[in-house]
């Protein structure tokens, strides 16, 4: 198993001392988290080069939105986030398309995308419309030898299902989040997994609670101090076969961000030595 966390490069003058960093926390993997104004294969080899000079690994590229972006919340999300948004879809799927053709262009296999709300009925247009959008991903990424993973928590994880299977491609995956699953007050990290975890690719390690507010989101924690159970997740994921990253993230700044990772990978190195895992 690979531990690893974010990287997120806002400009190319910080990759080498983010992966320095990443290094001498002792994780050998990221996930990358670069949004530029325009996408070029030159800026791709670079970030490549710093990565590789400290032996980093970048597991997936997380794709964002440019513009347009939305505060999360449980509430007007529904109207604003993802890819099937009426008067943001053809921007964001574009900006998207165009940071799946960078992610080859870095020699990453999969990118991770925040779909949005999947509605809870197959029939409304809403759903029509985010199937177009997951297609016409999907169909591209194919081509590019990409896979998408659905990064978890703004659908019950049965809705997620029907959407991969919907779709219908082999290069849909998850980026299980096992906190969000919690956090949109959607369902159990545990029986997420007995939902879909044969198409889990790629991890957030990441903890959190259920949110008593109906507009509002449950509250992130620190790894351990949540509601995941963590044990029964990481015994799951080994009988799945499960043994590639685990990317802590954990969205907060400053000094008790770093402080928070690395008791987090010291935790998830715990427990995951104890089922038997090789750490890399």
């Amino acid at each position: 198993m690979k531990l690893g966390t974010f990287v997120k490069i806002a400009d190319l003058s910080q990759a080498d001392e983010k992966f320095a960093t990443l290094r001498k926390n002792g994780f050998s993997s990221c996930q990358l988290v670069y949004k530029p104004d325009e996408y070029k294969q030159e800026d791709a080899e670079f970030i490549k080069a710093a990565a590789d000079k400290y032996d980093i690994e970048i597991s997936a590229q997380f794709c964002g939105y440019k513009r347009g972006a939305a505060p999360y919340d449980n509430y007007y999300n529904f109207r604003i986030a993802g890819l099937n948004v009426e008067a943001t879809r053809e921007e964001r799927l574009s900006y998207t398309l165009k940071a799946a053709k960078f992610a080859s262009w870095l020699g990453v296999e999969d990118i991770i995308v925040h779909a949005g709300y999947v509605p809870n009925n197959p029939f409304e247009e809403g759903y029509v419309n985010m199937l177009t959008s997951i297609h016409i991903l999907a169909q591209e990424c194919k081509r590019m030898g990409l896979n998408v993973l659905f990064e978890t928590g703004m659908e019950a994880p049965i809705v997620l299902l029907r959407l991969i299977q919907d779709v219908g491609f082999d290069n849909l995956y998850i980026n299980y989040d096992p906190a969000n699953i919690f956090i949109y007050g959607y369902g159990n990290a545990v029986d997420a997994l007995r939902v879909f975890g044969k198409y889990v690719r790629n991890i957030h390690g990441k903890d959190g609670i259920l949110p008593t507010d109906p507009r509002g989101l449950g509250k992130e924690t620190p790894a351990g101090q949540g509601l995941v159970d963590f044990p029964k997740v990481f015994e799951m994921l080994k009988d799945l076969g499960y043994d590639r990253f685990i990317t802590i993230e954990r969205e907060i700044t400053g000094e008790q961000q770093t402080k928070d990772i690395l008791m987090a990978k010291e935790y998830f190195e715990s427990l995951l030595t104890k089922l038997g895992y090789t750490i890399e």
